[in-house]
């Protein structure tokens, strides 16, 4: 967190490496990055990718799920000890642009040249003949993309880390990818000798990938070797027998029938990679043809998700067309997630979808898999008539019946089962599958997600995951990782915007201006928080607006704030006090304490996703109502010392703000300073000389005839809905 910033120089060039030993240059020279575990963080941010890591998953994961008490303030003293050494010029209290602060957590900002492991992504991703000007430019980009990795495994120095296993096992899943991807290209070329001699040896180190050995069986063909072809495809079909007791998959069933016929199709140049990195059909794999036109969703039924709804069709356009797609749906409670899913689910029901949806519960006990449980139940009445159902679905396998000889359900089986059913309810038509609440997920959940992910990949099906972003589990980060070569997209649910929350509120009864517009102030468009303050206004009138907080509410905000540190609480509460929005500087003056622990607080806050810096030197509390909860949560008289000394502060260094002067006098529960502030308004506005107040025993009580007097002059500066706080 950081107070208000003077200019400052750019920051250094800084590079990063993790393909072999973790490592930094800044301008050429190499920077100490410190102990193992402050190494682990900046190791951990790269592994995000430029995206935000939550405050709690870094603590899981450098701590192996079993932090200290003080985990968190030590990560913040890594995260101060990285930024000092990356950006040593940078100046205090000027705001970090290299390892920064966004909510829920810290993210890496640097160019993707660079650091090494997103310098290989981005190349991979571009290395196709239609980004750049034809396959030998794209070969280029290949040869290029490989040669970022160096000596040694990727985060080998934390190996055993899960975080970093599982990270490390994706880059190596890429780089294969990569080595397939360039040899297509050499195929495409007409340049087989080469293809075999690169490939051979990679299809001896990973015998399950197909599409190595398709690769490698097209280039033997065109040299004359079709025996030895058709070997390759046959070893490759025993191996996924006996160790994965799965047939192959229909690209190269296919590829096989046409090298016993002697297809033409095999002699022309093979097709370029696809663009993304997931490998693409061979000559003879079976395509889905592109689904009929459908009349799209009516955005008013969304309010305001007009774009979302567009990124959505478009995803289940593309897994009609090319396969197997997932979407991640993320948003905190409340966002719209479910109302989106529903809509999406209309709209692609006029072009021949069918939907299941699955909820992975919050509680324990639930049958494993009881999600993927739902999904399947549901589809059982897509079958069409005259078929029977796959006979590993009747019954349903039930954690109470048999079990294995582990003594657990056979989940192997029951996915083998579950797969062949949905592939050949795909054949019949394209599929939206859902799973909500991926975040309470457990372990056979996510299993079941990567088989099909695995084995439905020609198939025309769509997989939408919502979540939390806040809650996600160690299970959950490594299921996408393990999915990061399948086509993805990634939508995450902000704030309505002002239009669609004031849409949404008029159909819920609320039409006065001030309370719409009070409302969403308060709400920060979120739907769900909307409509309980709307529920509460008809419930209990057009003041309950202002800083009434139901109950529903009020607990699921009390949760997020629950998982913060105690220190980190105390200073939201105080700036709480303040206001919606307060100056950094401020809050440190009301504090009265050292800089760094408020300073810490803040930024904890920040990261949780509770605070938001709308400027530099300012934060903002994400939703008003975060903020009732908190001040609200203060007993009365700790909140009115609080008040009290905001107005010190207040006469100090702004004796101009009136408004705020007196409602912090009138909130502190002191008539005579409340006088003092309506008395030095009057003295501003009217060259009048100020008349001493005496205050009467009766003035104590803030329900005294004179304290509620004070009440109405003070209020009468203050809009309806909006902070008095120093701004």
């Amino acid at each position: 967190m950081e107070a208000s910033p003077p200019a400052e120089r750019g920051p250094d060039v800084t590079a990063i490496g993790v393909l072999g030993p973790v490592r930094a240059v800044r301008d050429g020279t190499p920077v100490d990055l410190g102990a193992p575990r402050q190494r682990a963080v900046l190791a951990r941010l790269v592994a995000g990718g430029g995206h935000v890591v939550s405050v709690d998953r870094l603590v899981d994961d450098l701590w192996a799920g079993d932090p200290p008490p003080r985990a968190r303030a030590a990560l913040q003293v890594y995260v101060s000890n990285l930024r000092r050494v990356l950006e040593p010029h940078r100046r205090a209290r000027t705001p970090a642009r290299v390892l920064v602060t966004v909510a829920p957590g810290y993210a890496l900002r640097l160019p993707t040249a660079h650091v090494d492991a997103w310098r290989f992504e981005a190349a991979l991703r571009s290395a196709t003949p239609d980004a750049t000007s034809g396959p030998v430019a794209a070969l280029a980009v290949l040869d290029g993309a490989l040669a970022c990795w160096g000596a040694g495994d990727p985060y080998a120095e934390f190996g055993g880390e899960p975080w970093a296993d599982r990270e490390g096992e994706r880059l190596t899943e890429l780089r294969a990818t990569a080595v397939e991807q360039r040899v297509g290209l050499l195929l495409e070329l007409d340049r087989p000798h080469e293809v075999v001699r690169d490939l051979d040896p990679h299809v001896r180190e990973h015998p399950l990938r197909e599409r190595a050995a398709m690769l490698l069986a097209v280039a033997l063909y065109r040299l004359g070797r079709q025996a030895d072809a058709l070997d390759v495809l046959r070893s490759v079909r025993a191996t996924l027998a006996e160790q994965l007791g799965i047939d192959p998959s229909r690209a190269l069933r296919t590829l096989e029938t046409d090298l016993l016929r002697q297809s033409p199709r095999l002699e022309p140049a093979v097709p370029g990679p696809p663009v993304h990195a997931t490998p693409g059909p061979l000559p003879g794999a079976a395509v889905p043809g592109p689904p009929p036109a459908a009349t799209g969703p009516d955005p008013h039924q969304v309010w305001g998700r007009t774009a979302e709804l567009a990124r959505l069709r478009a995803a289940a356009d593309r897994a009609a067309r090319s396969g197997l797609g997932i979407c991640w749906l993320g948003g905190e409670a409340g966002a719209g997630k479910s109302t989106l899913v529903r809509q999406i689910a209309g709209a692609l029901a006029d072009a021949g979808w069918r939907t299941a949806v699955g909820v992975c519960p919050p509680v324990e006990g639930a049958p494993p898999a009881w999600a993927w449980r739902e999904v399947v139940a549901a589809t059982r009445r897509f079958l069409p008539s005259g078929e029977t159902e796959h006979r590993g679905l009747r019954p349903l396998p039930d954690p109470d019946g048999p079990q294995d000889a582990r003594g657990g359900y056979d989940e192997f089986h029951l996915r083998r089962a579950w797969t062949a059913h949905l592939s050949r309810l795909s054949g019949h038509g394209p599929l939206l599958l859902v799973v909500e609440d991926v975040h309470h997920a457990d372990g056979a959940t996510l299993r079941v997600l990567r088989h099909l992910a695995a084995a439905l990949t020609g198939s025309p099906v769509l997989v939408v995951v919502t979540y939390r972003p806040d809650e996600v589990t160690d299970d959950v980060v490594a299921a996408r990782a393990a999915l990061a070569g399948v086509p993805a997209v990634e939508i995450t649910l902000g704030g309505l915007d002002a239009e669609a929350v004031t849409a949404l509120l008029r159909r819920h009864g609320v039409h006065d201006s001030a309370v719409l517009r009070t409302v969403r102030e308060r709400s920060a468009g979120n739907p769900l928080f909307a409509i309980e303050l709307a529920g509460l206004v008809a419930a209990e009138g057009p003041a309950a607006a202002l800083d009434g907080v139901p109950a529903g509410l009020g607990h699921l905000l009390a949760r997020r704030l629950a998982r913060l540190p105690p220190d980190a609480r105390t200073v939201l509460r105080h700036a709480a006090v303040c206001g919606v929005e307060v100056d950094v500087d401020f809050l440190l003056a009301v504090d009265g304490g050292p800089e760094e622990p408020v300073l810490a607080g803040l930024e904890a806050g920040v990261a949780a996703g509770l605070l938001v810096e709308p400027a530099p030197g300012r934060v903002r509390f994400a939703h008003t109502l975060m903020r009732d909860v908190l001040y609200h949560g203060l007993p009365l008289l700790r909140r009115t010392r609080l008040h009290a000394r905001v107005l010190a502060v207040l006469r100090e260094q702004r004796r101009d703000d009136v408004a705020a002067s007196g409602r912090h006098a009138l909130a502190a529960l002191i008539p005579s300073t409340a006088t003092d502030a309506v008395v030095d308004r009057t003295v501003d506005e009217r060259p009048v000389r100020r008349q001493p107040t005496t205050a009467t025993p009766d003035c104590d009580s803030p329900n005294s005839q004179p304290a509620n007097s004070l009440r109405r002059p003070a209020r009468a500066e203050v809009p309806v809905g909006h902070s008095v706080a120093p701004r």
